[in-house]
């Protein structure tokens, strides 16, 4: 009895240090303390040249594994994938631009860096396989992680909003204390907390996640896109999981938005108009040749075609001054999302999509539980829906490793089937 005790003790110790150093991971790799360059991205506690320190690091655990498994003869799939993933789009996106631009290689390569977060699986997977650590166990890192992020980030705009501010926006704008680099770590910790919530019978963590996500999203974050992704994957959700849920929340919200145009109405219709009209009138305008992201999806369709759809490469803007020399000022190649990955790598898109899909197929084949279907599947449909402005692979190379790491997880909780069960079991040894 002691020892079944004192091994469920360190089981647990064991559990519990993976967690602290999963959260950690989970820290840097959301980039929340990465200085990206983007006004909308950094703070005063964002180290500068951390993001590529940070990739360098990942650069020499992947090659050390990759290595090792190598010589061992036991080569795992998925390290296999998420090593070659990155280093072939990084060679395709910086050799295209150096045939089509004659742009030097390292230009190409410092622009798609950030494919190389796909690499936070060398680090991530060791350690739940290490630790032993479950789906709840990474969940709760990830709340752990937004939580830190939430109170690190009222803390900066409560104690420096000067330092925060000072970013060539209007007065009025609502948006001017944002820190939208921990948006996708609010999102997805939203979307998991309000699934997590619908199906577990365990609900505080979820419902911690939910919370700490949503307040994350509009006082940190301030992405209007974002906030507006995440909020129809939990409307999509909600519809999938709780059917009469969705139906009796449409309603009250119906009945709720015509009260209050029944008592304040041009006031509110003043207000949705504020609101809308500036994002509708950007792709809707009355001139769309105009329009910076109608002008770039565009010539990218235009590019592609006349080169056989094999990609131009990853063009940087410190390089004799990007594609605006050729395209124009109203070229913005990272607004257009999945075209924009496509005019970097070409017809290799495609083959890109379909090696993923194939290696995410058979973890997600292996989840038996409903639970950890519905917290997956909700993160797939936010960043199927940002796809368009953002692009599937390039921003989010760790998300793609976070789902698989979550699947792999949620693997290990598979019922022994049928056939097993009814065959006859070995007698348990006594030694």
């Amino acid at each position: 009895m002691q020892t079944t005790i004192a091994f469920s003790h360190a089981v647990s110790k064991s559990r519990a240090t993976g967690t602290a150093i999963t959260t950690l991971l989970f820290c840097s790799a959301f980039q929340f303390f990465h200085s990206i360059g983007n006004a909308f991205e950094t703070h005063p506690l964002a180290a500068y040249l951390l993001l590529e320190a940070t990739l360098a690091m990942l650069i020499a655990i992947a090659m050390l594994t990759i290595s090792t498994e190598l010589a061992s003869g036991k080569l795992r799939p998925l390290d296999l994938f998420f090593f070659l993933f990155p280093f072939t789009w990084l060679l395709l996106g910086s050799g295209f631009a150096w045939l089509a631009f004659d742009q030097p290689p390292i230009y190409g390569l410092s622009e798609e860096r950030r494919i190389l977060t796909f690499l936070y699986w060398f680090v991530l997977d060791p350690v739940r396989r290490k630790f032993g650590l479950t789906v709840s166990d990474l969940l709760l890192s990830l709340t752990l992680c937004a939580s830190i992020y939430l109170v690190t980030a009222i803390g900066l705009q409560l104690a420096v909003p000067e330092l925060l501010s000072g970013r060539a926006l209007p007065d009025l704008d609502t948006r001017r204390l944002r820190m939208s680099s921990a948006g996708d770590c609010f999102a997805i910790s939203f979307i998991i907390g309000v699934a997590g919530s619908l199906v577990s019978p365990r609900r505080t963590t979820y419902l911690v996640a939910a919370i700490v996500g949503l307040v994350g999203l509009v006082q940190v974050a301030q992405s209007r896109q974002l906030t507006l992704a995440a909020a129809i994957t939990v409307l999509v959700l909600i519809f999938l999981l709780r059917p009469l849920w969705a139906m009796v929340v449409g309603l009250i919200t119906i009945v709720a938005f015509l009260g209050t145009l029944s008592i304040r109405g041009p006031v509110v219709f003043s207000q949705i108009l504020d609101t809308l009209l500036p994002n509708i009138s950007e792709f809707f305008g009355s001139n769309l040749s105009d329009n910076p992201r109608i002008n770039t999806l565009a010539i990218i369709a235009n590019s592609l075609s006349e080169n056989y759809f094999l990609g131009l490469g990853a063009v940087s803007l410190l390089y004799d001054g990007g594609l605006a020399r050729l395209y124009g000022r109203n070229f913005f190649i990272n607004d257009v999302g999945v075209m924009g990955e496509a005019f970097r790598v070409g017809l290799f898109y495609a083959i890109f999509v379909c090696a993923y899909a194939a290696m995410a197929l058979r973890p997600w084949q292996r989840i038996d539980r409903m639970e950890h279907r519905s917290l997956v599947l909700g993160v797939y449909i936010l960043y199927f829906l940002q796809a368009p402005t953002n692009g599937f692979f390039y921003r989010f190379g760790f998300v793609h490793a976070f789902l698989l790491l979550l699947m792999t997880a949620a693997g290990q909780h598979r019922k022994p089937s049928s056939a097993y069960l009814a065959s006859p079991q070995p007698a348990a040894s006594i030694r």
